[in-house]
């Protein structure tokens, strides 16, 4: 079954916005990168840094031309694989053994780690509780109670916020923080109305109006963007390793392209927070329009909305039994055959 990672590739009308955003600026940066690392002659000899800076002005308008069109080759190249690169962030590393073991050992240290912070979080709400009730005796210090109580919601709101986007079933971890707050959001953007997200959200995004898809195609922007950008200062980072390791303390230059890495995949995670939330959005305010272009009868009532959309995920999913039932609208004298 595809995950919320890719749901929403195919809404737009052409790549051209997307493709410069999400593969020519992330490409840019790798292939600058790569470039001054040619230029110092680390390759070969003691690292020139004057050297490395001469490779972007003694070429001219030659060499921006030809960096300019590295960019756009290595953006070409790697775009078909954006979907690939979202997914080995999200924890889709493979059936080998050695795959299936390390998604084993991080899913459940995710999992052990959020459920002990879990664990606190509602002690800390049962300490909440017990501090107000003291706080009603006789002769009690309310200041001091008071300054505790804060204290502690302060602490309980941080664990509710970290906690927040990750899944609430065992079984739903995943072995990266990005593939939980993706799971999660996959999970709970439909729950509310029994309307599988995964298997609704193509067929509502052609539904949907174009504000509303173009907010979805921004964010999911936003969340690739990120994701390439992991994928490059990973790259630039295990290529500034091999171009100066002979080198000392030149070595620490390899700091800068991990720490990108770094950065990005904590700005992919709250990017995919906010794509998840852009899917939210959408599958709420876009629900009955789906069931206007299925030309179905709109529910009566939450509940009856809810019996019907899981007849409806059915249906969509391609495994509607011979039990179910969609009351369909009576075709109206104008309405095209």
């Amino acid at each position: 079954m595809p995950d919320l990672s890719g749901i929403a590739s195919s809404t737009r009308d052409s790549i051209g916005r997307y493709f410069s955003l999400v593969s020519a600026v992330p490409s840019a940066v790798l292939v600058a990168w790569t470039a001054m690392l040619v230029g110092s002659r680390a390759w070969t000899e003691t690292p020139d840094l004057a050297g490395a800076i001469r490779v972007f002005v003694a070429g001219g308008i030659g060499g921006v031309v030809g960096l300019v069109l590295a960019s756009i080759a290595v953006g070409v190249l790697l775009h078909p694989l954006q979907y690939a690169f979202v997914q080995l962030l999200e924890g889709y590393w493979g059936t080998g053994g050695l795959a299936r073991r390390a998604v084993r050992a991080r899913t459940a240290a995710h999992w052990r780690r959020v459920e002990a912070r879990r664990l606190r979080h509602r002690r800390i709400r049962q300490d909440i509780e017990r501090l107000k009730r003291e706080r009603l005796l006789p002769g009690a210090d309310k200041a001091a109670i008071q300054t505790e109580v804060n204290q502690l919601a302060t602490d309980a709101d941080e664990l509710g916020r970290a906690t927040a986007d990750y899944p609430l079933a065992p079984d739903a971890f995943m072995p990266t923080r990005l593939g939980n707050v993706l799971r999660h959001h996959e999970r709970t953007a439909g729950a509310a109305y029994e309307l599988d997200a995964v298997i609704a959200m193509p067929f509502l995004v052609s539904v949907a109006t174009p504000a509303d898809v173009e907010y979805l195609d921004d964010q999911r922007s936003q969340l690739d963007l990120a994701a390439r950008m992991v994928i490059v200062s990973l790259i630039a980072t295990v290529l500034t390793v091999a171009f100066l390791v002979r080198h000392g303390l030149w070595l620490l230059v390899a700091l800068g392209p991990y720490a990108g890495t770094y950065l990005s995949y904590r700005g992919a995670i709250v990017a995919a927070a906010e794509y998840g939330s852009a899917l939210r959005v959408v599958l709420t305010l876009n629900r009955f329009a789906l069931y206007e272009r299925l030309e179905l009868k709109r529910p009566t009532g939450s509940s009856g909305e809810r019996s019907r959309n899981r007849i409806v995920t059915n249906f969509l999913a391609g495994r509607q039994s011979p039990d179910d039932e969609l009351a369909y609208l009576p075709r109206q004298p104008n309405r095209p055959s």
